[in-house]
Order: structure tokens, then sequence, then C-alpha cells
């Protein structure tokens, strides 16, 4: 695929913008693909084509990252010092997914009931957006969702509303979406990709109603609010899908070093505890904000860059280690 000739990008700390541009590239071709291939089915069939052209990215980068794991297991943290390019490589793709379905959930059509011509073929929002559209109904409860009741109604909001109650939802909810991660990436390599681009789809779709209802002010305004628990959560996405990707990667070679499964499955079982604890983090900011507990939720955000910084030190002293070796 032409798309395999950027993996490059995928490992370079200099290009962000490259990998926001491409997933937004991507993002667009397979939303195009999606509603003039399958129409009935385009907002679900747009995360197929997207998983799709980043497969083979994603499976070639993956099998690096698990060489490179074995080859440097005395290095110090040494299961996320390899990896933490991975996780700021994802972490900007997401970020192009985001921008692109934002972007399109504010210019696309409403409906194309009166297209004529080549404007026929340029998808409108009721056929993109239609799943992501049930999602913000349940969440909002501003349109009546297909189960009838807003998420978290009884947990998190109303007269009724307890904390743990609330956080217990928020972290289940989440976890399974991790555990869905580490599946998928185990099963298909580039499976969380999938998962990546739905939740991506979501805030996009989020951040343009808000745009097309308010303002582009109120918009910005709605995506500077998820940072503070969305950010833990995405990051924790990102790592169980590297977990995933690796043993995904180590499977897959018909030949193996003297002790890697050994090492593999170590760094495997260290990433899933970090993403667990990463989500948990996450939760508690989340159920904190909507509960008003504000001094909590600013010490969870705390306690995150904390962590943030202890995982990211191994990795900067390891890519030094790296320039002096090539130096």
């Amino acid at each position: 695929m032409v798309l395999e000739t950027l993996y490059s990008v995928l490992r370079s700390e200099k290009h962000p913008l490259t990998l926001v541009l491409m997933a937004f590239i991507v993002t667009t071709l397979a939303m195009f693909l999606a509603y003039n291939s399958f129409p009935e089915a385009a907002s679900v069939s747009t995360l197929l084509f997207i998983t799709v052209g980043f497969m083979p990215i994603i499976h070639r980068l993956f099998i690096t990252e698990e060489e490179k794991e074995v080859s440097e297991k005395d290095v110090p943290f040494a299961f996320i010092a390899t990896h933490f390019a991975v996780v700021r490589a994802y972490g900007w793709i997401f970020v192009g997914f985001v921008v692109a379905f934002s972007t399109w959930s504010v210019a696309l059509p409403d409906n194309q009931d009166a297209c004529t011509g080549l404007w026929c073929g340029i998808p409108p929002k009721d056929a993109m957006f239609d799943e992501q559209k049930k999602v913000y109904s349940s969440i909002t409860g501003k349109v009546a969702a297909d189960s009838g009741r807003v998420i978290g109604e009884g947990e998190c909001f109303g007269n009724g509303k307890v904390f743990d109650r609330c956080f217990m939802l928020i972290f289940k909810n989440n976890f399974g979406v991790m555990a869905r991660a580490i599946i998928f990436s185990f099963l298909w390599g580039a499976g969380a990709i999938e998962l990546l681009g739905w939740n991506a789809s979501v805030i996009g779709f989020f951040i343009g109603s808000e745009v097309t209802a308010n303002s582009f002010e109120a918009g910005l305004a709605r995506a500077v609010s998820y940072l503070p628990h969305g950010v833990p959560e995405i990051m924790a996405y990102f790592i169980a899908a590297i977990a995933g990707g690796i043993i995904h990667a180590a499977i897959s070679k018909s030949t193996f070093q003297k002790h890697e499964l050994r090492i593999v499955f170590i760094d495997v079982v260290l990433l899933c505890i970090l993403a667990t604890l990463v989500l948990f983090i996450g939760a508690l900011i989340e159920t904190a904000s909507i509960f008003s507990y504000w001094d909590v939720s600013i010490a969870g955000v705390a306690i995150f860059f904390a962590l943030f910084f202890v995982l990211w030190m191994p990795s900067v002293r390891y890519h030094i280690d790296k320039m002096r070796e090539t130096g």
C-alpha cells in the first residue's frame, strides 16, 4: 500500500504535524469511500477503512517495537522507555482523527435529499455520524436515545447521584474499551485503531455539534473541557494497544531470541498494569469534575502529570544513550 511508505514517519519525533495530516487524509478518504461503497452503514464502515489504511504501518511498527524491547531489557523501565515514542505517535494520530471528524461534522451537508451530479458523492452528516448521534443523545439527553435512558442518569446526575457509583460506572465503561483495545491489537495488530477512531469520531461530532449550534469558540471550549480526564483515558488506550500489538508481533514471528517470550510477557503485564492505573486516574478526574470536587480533580491531574514525568525520564535517558552510541 502507498501508506506503508510513510512508515518511517511514525517513528519520527520531529514531525507531529505530518502524523496529524496523515490521519486527517486517511480519515477523509475513508469517509468518502465508506459513503460511496456502503451508504447505509457509512458511519461504521468509515472506521473499517481507517483501520485497513493503517494496518500495514502499525503492524511493521509493532514488530520493530517488540524487537527493540527485547534488545533493551536492561534499561530501567524498558517496558515504557522503548515505547514512549509510539505512545506519542498514537497521540498525534488521534489528534488527526479528532480534527478530521470535527471538521467534517461542521463542513458536510446535513443530507443529500436534493443533490445532483457529482455533488451526490459527498457524504452527508446524517449518514456519516448516525451512530455518533446516538451516543451524543444518550450522554446529553437532548434527544431520546434508543435505550430511553441517559448514560449515568441515576449514578452521576440527578438527585440520587452517588460519587462511588458514578466512578465505578465510568471506570467499568472505560476499562471495557481498554480491554477491547488489547484484544483487537492482539488479534489484528492495528485493530485498536478502530476503537481509537470511534472515540475520536464521537469527540469530533460533539465538538462539531457545539460549533454548528453555537460558535467556534464554544466548540473549542468543549474540546478543552475533555482534556483533564480525556488525556489519561486515551493514553491508557494507547498503552493497552501497544501491549496487545507487541503480543501479536511476537506470536507472528517464526524465530525467537533466548528468553524473548518471557521478556515480552513481563513487559506486556507491566504495560497493562500501567494502563489500568492511568485509566483509574482519568475516571477519578472525570467523576470529581461531574460532582464539582475540584480539589480532587486537580489532585488527579497533578498525579497524572507526575506519573507521566516519571515515565518520561527513562525515555529521555534511553534516547540520549542511543544518540551517544550512534555519535
